[in-house]
């Protein structure tokens, strides 16, 4: 039962009294779709939440900070969470250790990169709110979930940079960028669109019906 559980990392937002938690409700749904239920981090241990949920899917948000790879802020328009940044790291760290999937979804993507040593592009024109074609590349686990070509949603104003090393790319927007890749030994797949708005019958900015890649949170890492 526990296999069917999802972690889905949280956004940490002020409060007039506390702090508050949240993430997207389809992300939610989009799991529930798939056969599986999520369940949104609220703290805790890592190495504990690993043991006991079957996957982990890091939400989108706002940016990860520049220091972490290397850079000084660039852009204007960073919107930077360091509680976040560290309890992601620390949830990744721990459900890789046990081998099990993750899926990182924009935000996600990019902290995916810069945990395995990539950089980000802080600003990257055309990707904000204008849909785009996507090719997959032959052969990847991206491509086989989702197909060769598709229009996918683009809300995001960074871009993956220095792919780290372990990790390949598995699907490129016309412009060249980035917009999928996954690592080479563990179940860690990132892309750079939602797909949690792209499941037919719940959320549908483009015809495009991502709700495989929700479906891959049930994978485990190969036996060697």
């Amino acid at each position: 039962m526990q296999d069917s559980v999802i972690l889905i990392t949280t956004a940490v937002e002020p409060g007039a009294r506390s702090a508050k938690r949240a993430a997207s409700a389809l992300y939610g749904d989009s799991l529930a779709r798939a056969g599986l239920t999520g369940v949104l981090y609220a703290g805790g241990d890592p190495a504990m939440l690993a043991a006991r949920c079957g996957g982990l899917l890091l939400s989108g948000g706002g940016d990860l900070d520049p220091s972490l790879y290397g850079q000084s802020r660039a852009s204007h328009r960073l919107s930077l969470d360091p509680r976040r940044d560290t309890e992601e790291f620390a949830l990744l760290r721990a459900f890789c250790a046990r081998g099990k999937p993750v899926l990182g979804i924009c935000r996600g993507i990019q902290t995916i990169n810069v945990f395995f040593g990539g950089t980000l592009l802080q600003e990257v024109a055309g990707h904000d709110g204008i849909p785009h074609p996507v090719t997959t590349v032959a052969g990847t686990r991206v491509s086989r979930l989702t197909g060769g070509f598709f229009k996918a949603n683009s809300y995001h104003h960074q871009a993956v940079g220095r792919l780290a090393p372990g990790l390949r790319a598995a699907a490129y927007a016309d412009d060249g960028q980035i917009e999928a890749l996954e690592h080479e030994s563990l179940p860690i797949l990132g892309v750079q669109w939602h797909p949690e708005r792209m499941v037919a019958g719940l959320c549908a900015d483009t015809p495009a019906d991502h709700t495989a890649l929700f479906t891959y949170l049930t994978q485990r890492k190969p036996k060697t």
